[in-house]
């Protein structure tokens, strides 16, 4: 496959085009999964689009082209790049968050669902290059709804790291932990080394239980 120069400053080294799985005629499919495959198939070319040229210099073209569908395909799920871009990322972030959610069933201890969490999401990130590079690093340089889910996603992460009934623990203490963890995972992918974020996973556990611990305990203390 020849490789194309791509426009403007990459952000990234380059990136192979995904595996697509191309629908033969009279394949057996209903027409409702055809379209979920063929949804699936703009999300990850999206993603390989995004990987090599970055949200600005990535076109349509380039989306059709490593997703394996025609421009008239793309076009009937999506009316350009900022809605298909709102919609990878929302699909990216509930997958994300399923995996994190199946990881904490049966955990009973609050660290310990943290601990669990943290690493099905680092590994789920880590299977995934392209969709990493998406949610944490092209998410910052998309349009404003896609900025503006970001946001609430740091929000929903927020939220899952106070302690139940941390009451002590204020919303912006668990706000400033989740900027930070996600500033550390996109410095990451741009490092080209998000297959080494399950590494991080002990250092980032006390990066978060650590400061959450200490608020919960000294609201203990006063209280007493």
């Amino acid at each position: 496959m020849a490789t194309r120069e791509p426009r403007g400053s990459r952000r990234r080294p380059d990136a192979p085009p995904p595996d697509v799985e191309r629908i033969p005629p009279r394949s057996g499919l209903s027409r409702a999964e055809v379209r979920v495959n063929q949804r699936h198939r703009i999300f990850d070319g999206l993603a390989a689009a995004l990987a090599y040229h970055g949200y600005e210099d990535t076109k349509i073209t380039d989306i059709v082209e490593l997703s394996g569908v025609s421009r008239a395909t793309f076009y009937e799920h999506f009316q350009g790049k900022e809605p298909c871009f709102a919609a990878a990322y929302e699909d990216g972030v509930e997958r994300l968050a399923t995996a994190v959610e199946a990881a904490v069933q049966g955990e009973q201890a609050w660290d310990a669902r943290v601990s669990a969490g943290l690493r099905a999401g680092l590994e789920f990130l880590a299977a995934g290059p392209a969709l990493a590079h998406l949610l944490l690093v092209e998410s910052m340089a998309a349009a404003r709804p896609a900025r503006l889910e970001h946001e609430r996603s740091l929000a929903r992460l927020a939220g899952a790291l106070r302690p139940p009934g941390g009451e002590a623990v204020s919303e912006e203490t668990a706000r400033l932990l989740a900027g930070g963890l996600t500033s550390h995972l996109a410095g990451r992918v741009l490092a080209d080394e998000v297959e080494r974020l399950p590494d991080d996973h002990d250092v980032l556990l006390q990066y978060l239980l650590t400061p959450l611990a200490a608020t919960s305990r000294s609201a203990d203390e006063r209280r007493a």
